[in-house]
């Protein structure tokens, strides 16, 4: 049943929590694209090419709107599940 819960919630939050953690954390789907090539990218690299802080910053950027999008996940799924087994014991 958690697998259930759990992939519903995802569903449900890629147009509405996900988004909106989206719009807070990156400018545009450019500057999310750009995370993305940053956190594939090498340090050393970047720091080559004189770009180590840009990727710093964006792979940052990166790992906390992964963090936030699974903690909300997490959170939803301990509240839906806390609501689901009251229902059930009221049975």
């Amino acid at each position: 049943m958690g697998g259930i819960i759990t992939f519903a919630l995802i569903i449900i939050n890629i147009f509405t929590v996900y988004r909106f953690i989206f719009g807070i954390i990156f400018s545009s789907r450019e500057d999310f694209n750009e995370s993305v090539r940053y956190s594939l990218i090498p340090d050393i690299i970047s720091l080559f090419r004189g770009e180590y802080w840009k990727d710093r910053i964006s792979e940052f950027k990166l790992g906390i709107f992964i963090f936030l999008c699974v903690m909300a996940t997490l959170i939803e799924y301990w509240i839906v599940s806390a609501i689901l087994r009251w229902i059930i014991d009221m049975w």
